[in-house]
């Protein structure tokens, strides 16, 4: 080999890795957008148009986010819905009262059911798992203290 083609290989070899760096750096992920707040109406309509566009992760994203479900409950219902097995259009929501919430709570953690417990905390005072288990692990020893 003559040495010319070396350094050529050498300079395209060096070449593409500059080329390489800078296609990986301009496809850095960019900062997710924040949340659209919309109406529960405009909501719905959002996501059974994100179904029928097979978007489906979207879809479990904005189902998430309407309805303040975890990540398996989201899926199931959003494939149903893609299946056919569930309507597109849900229920209302109903809101409950603080009292009734807290009965509810407290309902299921007599019941030993703390995975319910820590959902309905989450739904109702809008904080992360952690908080809403240490919560509900907090009155539930406050129930088993009291009897």
């Amino acid at each position: 080999m003559s040495s010319s083609f070396l350094v050529l290989v050498v300079i395209a070899v060096f070449m593409g890795a500059l080329i390489g760096l800078w296609l990986r750096s301009s496809h850095r992920e960019q900062p997710s957008e924040p949340p659209i707040h919309r109406s529960p109406e405009e909501g719905r309509k959002s996501l059974a148009e994100l179904i029928q566009a097979g978007q489906t992760i979207n879809a479990i994203k904005l189902y998430r986010e309407l309805y303040g479900v975890g990540l398996k409950e989201a899926k199931d219902a959003v494939e149903a819905m893609r299946d056919g097995r569930a309507p597109m259009e849900l229920p209302e929501r109903r809101e409950l009262s603080d009292s009734e919430a807290n009965d509810a709570i407290e309902r299921a953690i007599r019941d030993n059911d703390l995975i319910q417990a820590i959902k309905l905390y989450r739904a109702q005072h809008g904080v992360g798992l952690k908080e809403s288990k240490d919560a509900v692990e907090a009155m539930r020893a406050d129930l088993l203290r009291r009897g």
